[in-house]
């Protein structure tokens, strides 16, 4: 709390801190209050400014996202502290059951379809293309660069073909999708042009959908059903599992450049 003590007392307004969400290496997350409302804020740590990670681009993001009301609204920003501050959005995060037929994956595949449909901002889409070219600056000469080479072949393999691009959320693991009537999409930081199959391939590996499930997410996602065939999602899957390990690689390899605290 020591470390944040100073970024907190330049938030503008009525503010109180409460409980930690999620502390972690990039940011630490709290439930708040801002200006009276139930709140969410997230404070940066050193290590998000060296990821690539743009800030005031997530934020242009949620605003382009805003009318759909499947992001967070955001309250406050201050970039330079670091520091985003959302509406908290009650909900418990999904599971799918295959034992029950219900229309919630048909649900989520139209509300996925509809923020690959949202035109992205111009400056937004380099976002996932700059943190690969890090990952790659970082892992050169280190005996994790194979491992990056490998993954960044499978990905210009798998992203440069005749599919159209879209406004790709890059980040759909259980901890980012939340339900209550519909479906929320939670942390926004990854998110820019991207291929479609990536957040789809995103959602089967999460959740690990059978393919009944993947069925009905394609029937509500629309289009071209050639992005659901199971051998293209198992091509993406495989490229998704590397590059979480080049990420928290990367993450590990950042940390430790990173000066020590002083006590």
């Amino acid at each position: 709390m020591d470390l944040f003590s100073e970024k907190i007392k330049s938030i503008p307004g009525e503010f109180a801190l409460d409980q930690n969400l999620t502390s972690g290496a990039i940011a630490q997350v709290f439930l708040c209050t801002f200006n009276a409302a139930k709140a969410v804020i997230r404070i940066d740590c050193p290590s998000a400014s060296l990821l690539s990670i743009d800030r005031d681009k997530e934020v242009k993001i949620l605003n382009t996202l805003k009318n759909l009301k499947l992001a967070p609204k955001v309250l406050y920003q201050d970039e330079s502290a670091g520091i985003l501050i959302w509406k908290f959005i009650p909900g418990i995060k999904p599971s799918f059951n295959t034992n029950n037929k219900d229309h919630c994956l048909k649900l989520l595949g139209r509300e996925l379809s509809l923020i690959h449909r949202t035109s992205i901002p111009d400056d937004c889409s380099d976002i996932f293309s700059n943190s690969m070219e890090l990952y790659g600056n970082l892992l050169q000469d280190t005996v994790y660069e194979p491992l990056y080479k490998k993954a960044s072949s499978l990905f210009k393999e798998l992203y440069f073909d005749e599919t159209p691009k879209v406004l790709s959320h890059n980040d759909l693991n259980q901890d980012n999708l939340l339900w209550k009537n519909k479906f929320y999409f939670l942390d926004w930081e990854y998110a820019s042009l991207n291929h479609p199959c990536f957040d789809l391939a995103s959602l089967v590996n999460t959740y690990k959908l059978v393919p009944s499930q993947i069925h009905d997410l394609s029937i509500g996602y629309g289009g071209d059903q050639e992005l659901f065939v199971m051998d293209r999602l198992k091509d993406w899957i495989e490229f998704i599992h590397y590059l979480d390990v080049i990420w928290k690689i990367s993450v590990d390899v950042i940390s430790e450049q990173l000066p020590n605290e002083p006590d």
